[in-house]
């Protein structure tokens, strides 16, 4: 009977070793709004306990779910009852998103903002739409001289059989959705590249604020800084999955984010984040989390504090 006993033992300790390394994960950082950081992992002993779906992050007012898609982009924007998605990943992980979005049981988008036409960004939007329709679908609108994708057309026409109300991007244009302000950004000088028309939002809620960049590169954020554009965010998320053709050290300095997210796949033919973006955030002393080492990422606001949840540990 001691061997029963003797096990029990350890798993009552190991739950309240689990505990006790949630609650010591409780940061002040020294500003005038002290903001406050409570960060839950979900690793193999504690994953049925917690979960980023069920997080204490994911329960806030407004939860970014930073969703785990290979080498690509997906972005969830819950508030209340309002639902946006940034990016649908490529094609073949269109499944993976409806199912994420299933299981937080959404039915319904109120936004869909396509930020550019490469695959990666766009591939599974056309799946998804048949299964959840948008009220309103945002995209670039880009050069002529950029010849259409087979992706991009497939989509267009999905948009236009679904009888999808679309517009394109607008520049500082903002949405509301309750106390929630959303807000795009886009180039206004002609580009060759299709990254450069990226739509790039801002998302604020209270004192709380998220910066989700697309594939934009150093030249729009050259762009941007010099036009002083209100980018300043607490969360920022990676330009170009973290590539070094983004994120300059004057543009992170210029937004002054206190969380950095490089959305990309586990020992992709990138190399993506690349060491010199890793060496700047490092720099600048900004914490930064990875969906190829952490899977899914969720950070929550209640407005004044961010909670935040990873699929598993980075280890």
């Amino acid at each position: 009977m001691s061997k029963p006993k003797s096990k029990n033992k350890k798993i009552v300790a190991s739950v309240l070793a689990a505990v006790v390394l949630i609650i010591s994960a409780i940061f002040t950082f020294g500003s005038k709004n002290q903001w406050k950081t409570l960060i839950a992992y979900t690793d193999d002993e504690t994953a049925s306990a917690v979960s980023v779906q069920s997080s204490e992050a994911a329960k806030q007012d407004l939860s970014v779910h930073y969703i785990d898609v290979d080498q690509g982009d997906s972005t969830l924007i819950c508030f209340g009852e309002y639902h946006i998605l940034i990016d649908c990943a490529k094609k073949a992980y269109a499944d993976n998103v409806y199912s994420y979005l299933d299981s937080l049981e959404i039915d319904k988008l109120d936004m869909v903002i396509a930020t550019h036409p490469d695959s990666d960004h766009i591939g599974g939007f056309a799946d998804l739409l048949y299964k959840i329709k948008p009220d309103l679908y945002v995209l670039p609108q880009m050069s002529a001289d950029i010849k259409k994708t087979q992706t991009e057309l497939t989509l267009l026409n999905t948009l236009k059989t679904l009888k999808v109300k679309t517009e394109y991007a607008v520049n500082e244009k903002v949405y509301t959705f309750g106390d929630m302000k959303l807000t795009t950004f886009i180039t206004e000088k002609p580009q060759t590249d299709k990254n450069e028309y990226s739509v790039v939002t801002k998302v604020e809620y209270k004192n709380a604020s998220y910066l989700f960049m697309g594939d934009a590169s150093k030249t729009v954020e050259k762009e941007f800084v010099k036009q002083k554009y209100p980018l300043k965010s607490d969360i920022l998320k990676a330009g170009h999955h973290g590539s070094s053709k983004s994120s300059s050290s004057k543009f992170i300095k210029y937004v002054k984010p206190r969380y950095c997210v490089f959305s990309c796949g586990l020992d992709n033919d990138y190399g993506h984040p690349h060491s010199e973006v890793l060496q700047i955030m490092k720099k600048q002393k900004i914490d930064y989390f990875r969906t190829d080492l952490q899977g899914t990422i969720v950070i929550g606001t209640d407005g004044n504090r961010y909670f935040t949840a990873t699929e598993k540990n980075n280890t």
